[in-house]
């Protein structure tokens, strides 16, 4: 279920939050994020609040950057070749026109960190939009008491 930020209340929100926190947290152990095994136990470590269903502590923003850099870093390693394809660029009097790029090929982990990814970055949109909510609630009650 993908959530339109703009016109969603606080509770579905949190719930969207929770729940792909929970499945990035879950998706991201069983692919053991990371090149290494350290790193493996640092995002498993840095995800702990997320499988607990706690994705709103301002602490755990360093930890999820350091996801983020996991998975970019990783999906990386997951290119097994390149291939051409076409892309529109624009339309004008003579029809479409395009140009053709090197785009990558992934192994199928890539394609998995991929999702992982996709998965990630919503969470990430779905939980800067509830902490920006709820400043905007606390800007408020500060500005009416006083």
């Amino acid at each position: 279920m993908k959530l339109k930020l703009s016109n969603v209340n606080l509770d579905d929100l949190g719930r969207e939050a929770v729940r792909l926190g929970r499945e990035v947290a879950e998706r991201a152990q069983a692919l053991s994020l990371g090149e290494t095994a350290l790193d493996a136990g640092l995002a498993r470590r840095c995800l702990t609040r997320l499988k607990e269903r706690g994705p709103f502590k301002e602490a755990d923003e360093g930890g999820l950057a350091i996801v983020d850099a996991m998975l970019t870093k990783s999906i990386k390693c997951e290119i097994i070749a390149t291939e051409s394809a076409y892309f529109e660029t624009y339309f004008d009097e003579l029809g479409q026109n395009g140009e053709r790029r090197e785009v990558p090929v992934y192994s199928q982990r890539g394609k998995d960190l991929l999702d992982l990814q996709q998965r990630f970055q919503e969470f990430s949109a779905v939980r800067r939009a509830i902490l920006d909510h709820i400043a905007a609630h606390r800007a408020l009650i500060d500005m009416m008491s006083g």
